[in-house]
């Protein structure tokens, strides 16, 4: 065996330091890379992820909705179990979403389409009747050509994966367009995609009230172009054209109940729950007519953000609530003293 001189030792050490220091520093970039792709992957792929597929806990699980008290669908859930007939969304965020991971706008808006479609399940499996999705308003003019033309796109293929998904001619899945779709600004495709829908689900419906059937088991409100303010005037427009020509021939016959079926909305009741994602604390110029008496709620998460466990929460805050409508009792109360003034 030959010996190593004295005089390297120094060196060996050296190399020793540094091929350690060089095995930490790959160790290191190797967990940072896993951690980053596990962020992004989990940012992109989870949200496509079919809510069934995810576990809830048995607690979570029989604390909200209809469906989720017996697995085979029925009403077997609690009676004094609030659930809003009409929920109203404001989706916010699919910019600061994208801003947030490096990606181009237009990341957040597909993403937040994912979601929209995936919500529509929850809804519906919770009881849900009516629901309003703010997706374009009249002030998103405002926006770069660009990204509104990536918006529009994108709601053209949304429409296409909604059709698909529930079909209009067999689903129990009624859609309303709210919004000026006559602006010519809107792509023809995209208004043409959307009236079909439309269309369609109105066809399903008047075909089965004809045999005494009414299935509709959701209500979903597409707001495109859309704009508080601006259906308020249009109802103010087409109500004083119904005085001029007398179809309102006295001014005292106009109750908030005649008003309100000028409105673009007029068929769909008042929301009783308006949600917010992104944590802004505005109406935007939404439904400003019909929101008299919503709760609103903030969420904190950005639209693409809102799973499931997002929604649980919003239901959750809901129940709690006591609607008075400017009484001194809540609603519930007042079904209760009814009740009982009726047994009597």
């Amino acid at each position: 065996m030959v010996k190593k001189p004295p005089g390297n030792r120094d060196e060996n050490s050296k190399e020793i330091v540094a091929v350690v220091l060089s095995r930490k520093l790959s160790v290191l970039l190797a967990v940072f890379l896993l951690c980053s792709f596990a962020s992004i992957s989990g940012a992109l792929l989870i949200p496509l992820v079919p809510h069934q597929a995810r576990k809830l806990s048995p607690k979570r699980v029989t604390s909200i909705g209809r469906n989720h008290y017996s697995s085979s669908g029925s009403d077997n859930f609690p009676p004094d179990l609030k659930i809003p007939r009409h929920v109203a969304f404001i989706c916010d965020g699919n910019a600061r979403w994208a801003k947030k991971r490096c990606l181009p706008t237009a990341a957040g808006h597909i993403i937040g389409a994912d979601r929209f479609i995936e919500l529509i399940e929850y809804l519906q499996a919770d009881g849900i009747q009516y629901c309003t999705f703010f997706g374009f308003s009249t002030e998103n003019w405002k926006r770069s050509e660009d990204e509104i033309q990536s918006i529009f796109d994108l709601m053209e293929q949304t429409a296409t994966k909604l059709s698909n998904r529930f079909p209009p001619e067999t689903s129990e899945v009624e859609i309303r367009l709210l919004g000026d779709l006559d602006d010519s600004r809107i792509p023809e495709g995209l208004r043409e995609a959307l009236r079909r829908l439309q269309d369609a689900s109105e066809k399903r419906r008047l075909t089965m009230l004809q045999s005494g059937v009414s299935s509709t088991r959701l209500t979903i409100n597409l707001a495109i172009n859309y704009g508080g303010r601006q259906d308020i005037l249009r109802a103010t427009k087409l109500l004083a054209m119904a005085v001029k020509d007398g179809t309102v021939e006295n001014p005292d016959d106009i109750t908030e109940e005649v008003f309100s079926s000028f409105l673009g909305t007029a068929g769909t009741p008042d929301p009783d729950m308006i949600i917010r994602t992104s944590g802004e604390s505005r109406l935007s110029n939404f439904l400003l007519w019909n929101c008299a008496y919503s709760e609103i709620y903030i969420s904190p998460a950005l639209w693409p953000d809102f799973d499931r466990n997002c929604w649980e929460a919003a239901l959750a805050w809901y129940q709690e609530r006591q609607r008075r409508f400017g009484s001194r009792e809540s609603l519930e109360e007042r079904v209760e003293f009814n009740a009982m003034k009726k047994k009597q």
